[in-house]
């Protein structure tokens, strides 16, 4: 039993692959379509991240006449209001909301600013990055380019700063893997995640699914959304480009990263059937890594490990050079401990209750 889930688990990664290899070849549709595009950043107590975003976005190159930038003050109690008027003051493309001007409803936390733009929008695509992100000047402009008639959403990747230390280049690593399993999903047409620092989506799409506010409460609503918008029969492409990247922080703390696990483990729940086999698998192999010679031969023990690490870089080292990361693979053999510790513990957040502390609100 042992071997046949390592070798499940080998054989789907290169199922991972065949879909890695399609996303990174998507093609694009040109230069011709110039549609109205909206951005929406939401921002709560973001003070010290939101000006590095709001001056990322004033380089944008994009044309201005074809573009408006929503900001939207999220009920922040430090200068984030502030700090978006002085950025923006004398910049026609660029609108600031306030959620206090929102009317009351069901939806909650940034779900709730995120639907409150939408409705303030005019874009025909609409673009989200977080206000800790900061993109690249081509980044809408490359992200037009692979828009046809049926793509309701396109996936980016988003890096992380790595400031060279053990810490951040573990997540740095780890959102490789999760990233590139994340594009592979959506080559072989099941999407299984996406990041919503780095994510847009047709209006046509948006509306057909019946927008946030007739999506069932989650606190991950990036993945809410697209599980709507796939759904709905709509193209969700994951483009391997690095002209589409942002970038962010990594987590600064143990604490600060267990939340954002947290977070993403609670809102994960109701994936497709083939994420709950990579589930399964994936926890079985972590069993597996850390703890097998206890009850493995040597012989054994020896194939499933490196049946594990195969696995993992056959998908992570073709994202490494596409996006051209540096410097990062020599945190691999301590990326796998980590990976396991923080996969092996998360299914136990259930029995510390259900509230999860997000950018400092329970959600």
């Amino acid at each position: 039993m042992i071997l046949i889930i390592a070798f499940a688990y080998f054989f789907l990664h290169i199922l991972f692959l065949r879909g890695l290899r399609k996303s990174a070849s998507t093609p694009a549709t040109g230069n011709a379509y110039k549609p109205i595009v909206t951005v929406l950043v939401a921002a709560r107590n973001e003070e010290q991240n939101i000006g590095a975003c709001i001056k990322s976005l004033k380089s944008v190159s994009y044309e201005k006449e074809l573009l408006e930038i929503i900001l939207i003050n999220d009920n922040s109690d430090d200068k984030t209001l502030d700090i978006m008027r002085e950025e923006t003051s004398g910049l026609s493309h660029f609108k600031i909301l306030d959620t206090k001007d929102c009317r009351e409803g069901t939806l909650r936390g940034k779900t709730r600013a995120l639907d409150f733009g939408f409705s303030n929008s005019k874009g025909e695509l609409v673009m989200m990055t977080d206000a800790d992100c900061t993109v690249r000047p081509d980044w809408i402009e490359e992200t037009v380019k692979y828009y046809d008639d049926n793509t309701g959403m396109i996936c980016g990747f988003t890096r992380i700063k790595h400031t060279r230390t053990l810490f951040t280049g573990l997540q740095s690593l780890d959102w490789i893997y999760l990233q590139a399993i994340a594009a592979s999903g959506a080559g072989i047409n099941s999407p299984l995640s996406c990041i919503g620092n780095n994510l847009s989506v047709s209006r046509k799409a948006y509306e057909t699914a019946g927008g946030y506010s007739k999506l069932e409460y989650s606190i991950t609503e990036d993945l809410s959304l697209l599980r709507a918008v796939h759904k709905k029969n709509f193209t969700v492409k994951y483009p391997v480009d690095s002209k589409m990247t942002a970038e962010t922080a990594a987590c600064a703390s143990v604490r600060e990263l267990y939340r954002q696990k947290k977070r993403w483990f609670r809102g994960g729940s109701g994936i497709s059937l083939l994420g709950y086999f990579l589930g399964f698998l994936l926890y079985a192999m972590n069993v597996f890594l850390v703890s097998g010679f206890l009850f493995m031969d040597t012989a054994c023990y020896i194939l499933v490990v490196l049946l594990k690490l195969v696995s993992e870089l056959i998908i992570i080292i073709p994202l490494y050079r596409k996006l051209d990361f540096k410097n990062l693979m020599f945190f691999f053999p301590p990326f796998q401990l980590y990976f396991a510790a923080y996969g092996l513990l998360l299914p136990f957040t259930f029995l510390t209750g259900k509230s999860v502390h997000w950018k400092g609100r329970n959600a």
